[in-house]
């Protein structure tokens, strides 16, 4: 009767301690997946707070000409668009945290049932050692009756497995109620973190409203001139021509005189430092719809970048200067090769670098222009594969 009943409980445990594995993995997945993303984002809504604390500084800085206005106006854009990022990483960590809870709440509830079938067994268990215990048998007369030896030794080793099972028992059902105990703590935490990040997200939203107000104000303003933004569109477009023509030139020359220098430009590509520190992309890559007139498009070559005055400007990468010309709109701009890679940047007040000179990382090139009514600069900046025009944002470091 007693081996028989030992041998009943030796298939349950491999079983128990599978589940049991099974739910305490799927739990430790759960946590390892939701710290990640949520540090992911905080390392991207770092980058966007940065973006917004540079555009505050330049708007602390204003002018009161039409042109001043029109650049605060792009500053202002660009603030609300990393406002905008900041509301919508908040949402996403909203949303990751609904979802751990929610997958948590599942593991707690597998972890409350088989808890109360592991307590149900375990209670069975004890009970019915005691019985064993209490009856005339004992553990050398299960083994010592055995009518040969091969049993008694069956017997006595169905005896270990017994006492090793009621032993696996125990841990298994302490362990499932630490582990449940802890899942509820770390919903506790969760939720407080919640707490935190929605109160966040709502100091974000009213930020961004006074933004929008402040934006609305800028637009209405220079409404009321709009022969003069179109003019102002007109002269940029014929700038950017003219430096296009340029670097098509430079392009040119290059490819029919000599082969292209080595450069590990490319390998670079996610990582190359901003020409510029402190400022904000007023001016995204492509075409896009103007900020005040509408069904107005605006084509950029490259991104425009507004800096504080006297802004220092560095090379983004080793290369050798290609090209130190002057055009009307851009004012001078300098052309660095690296290999088959060109990075264009114009509108320069101060040129420290000559054609043919060779450029390290991080080199001061020159300072941006502005004009001496102007509060801050515009760096324009580039970058080509051979003569395919790219999108800098893709090269610079997040």
């Amino acid at each position: 009767m007693v081996v028989a009943y030992i041998l009943k409980f030796r298939p349950l445990i491999k079983q128990k301690s599978y589940k049991i594995g099974v739910i305490l993995f799927f739990v430790s997945l759960v946590g390892t997946a939701q710290n990640t993303d949520i540090e992911s984002l905080k390392t991207k809504r770092k980058q966007y707070e940065q973006e917004i604390a540079n555009a505050s500084k330049l708007l602390t800085q204003k002018g009161n000409t039409r042109k001043n206005y029109l650049s605060e106006l792009e500053v202002i854009t660009a603030q609300i668009e990393a406002q905008n990022k900041v509301v919508n990483s908040y949402k996403d960590q909203i949303d990751f945290t609904n979802e751990v809870i929610r997958k948590n709440k599942v593991a707690i509830d597998s972890l409350s049932k088989e808890l109360q079938t592991l307590r149900y067994s375990y209670h069975k268990l004890i009970l019915e050692a005691n019985k064993q215990l209490n009856s005339n048998y004992n553990e050398f007369m299960i083994v010592f009756s055995a009518h040969t030896f091969s049993e008694a030794y069956r017997r006595f080793n169905l005896m270990k497995q017994y006492a090793s099972y009621r032993k696996k028992q125990g841990v298994v059902l302490m362990d499932t109620k630490n582990q449940l105990d802890s899942t509820i703590h770390q919903n506790k935490i969760i939720l407080e973190e919640k707490s935190k990040t929605y109160l966040a997200l709502l100091g974000e939203m009213e930020n961004l409203k006074g933004s929008v107000v402040t934006k609305s104000k800028y637009v209405s303003d220079l409404k009321k001139d709009e022969n003069w933004l179109k003019r102002e569109i007109e002269k940029k477009q014929k700038a950017s021509d003219e430096l296009e023509s340029v670097i098509a030139n430079a392009i040119s020359k290059v490819s029919n005189d000599v082969d292209y220098a080595f450069s590990n430009f490319l390998s670079a590509k996610g990582n190359l430092i901003w020409p510029v520190a402190g400022g904000v992309v007023t001016s995204h890559f492509g075409e896009h719809n103007h900020a005040v007139l509408k069904g107005v498009k605006v084509k950029n070559n490259g991104i425009d970048i507004t800096a504080a005055v006297e802004s220092e400007v560095k090379c983004i990468y080793e290369g050798t200067v290609s090209r130190v010309i002057a055009i009307p709109g851009y004012n001078k701009a300098v052309i660095v090769r690296h290999g088959k890679f060109l990075s264009v940047y114009a509108n320069l007040a101060i040129v420290n670098v000559k054609t043919g000179q060779a450029v390290k990382s991080n080199e001061n090139i020159g300072e941006i222009f502005a004009n001496t009514d102007d509060k801050s600069g515009v760096l324009h900046f580039e970058i080509w594969e051979e003569n395919k025009k790219t999108n800098p944002l893709e090269w610079l470091k997040k």
